[in-house]
């Protein structure tokens, strides 16, 4: 089972994007805030990170550079309701982003390609 750490603000949103996240084998931990989410990923494993852009006090982006300092190898996706204006690479190969709303068939294509590159994990 793959262990999913989500990171979204909105209650509703969070709500539908683990329900649609948890139907595909996935555990999927969510939390409202970056600190929070911080917290959980120091206490346990998770496989892929997936967390909005605009978030209360620490921003989605800060967020996952935080994650990747503490495990550069860590599969991270950046969700936003717009195209990001500069290219994710910049935070390393193992970081995508997703234009909301998106779907799991989009999720899991972001997750093979980070598999893919040889880098995620």
């Amino acid at each position: 089972m793959t262990r999913v750490l989500y990171v979204e603000d909105n209650a509703l949103v969070r709500e539908i994007t683990c329900e649609l996240l948890g139907q595909d084998r996935r555990e999927v931990i969510a939390f409202a805030t970056a600190e929070e989410g911080l917290a959980e990923f120091d206490r346990r494993p998770f496989d892929i990170v997936i967390t909005d852009v605009s978030l209360p006090a620490m921003s989605g982006l800060s967020f996952a550079r935080q994650i990747l300092r503490r495990k550069p190898t860590a599969a991270v996706i950046i969700a936003s309701g717009y195209p990001l204006d500069f290219g994710v690479e910049e935070l390393g190969p193992n970081v995508r982003s997703i234009i909301k709303p998106f779907d799991c068939a989009q999720i899991d294509t972001l997750i093979m390609d980070i598999a893919d590159s040889g880098n995620g994990g």
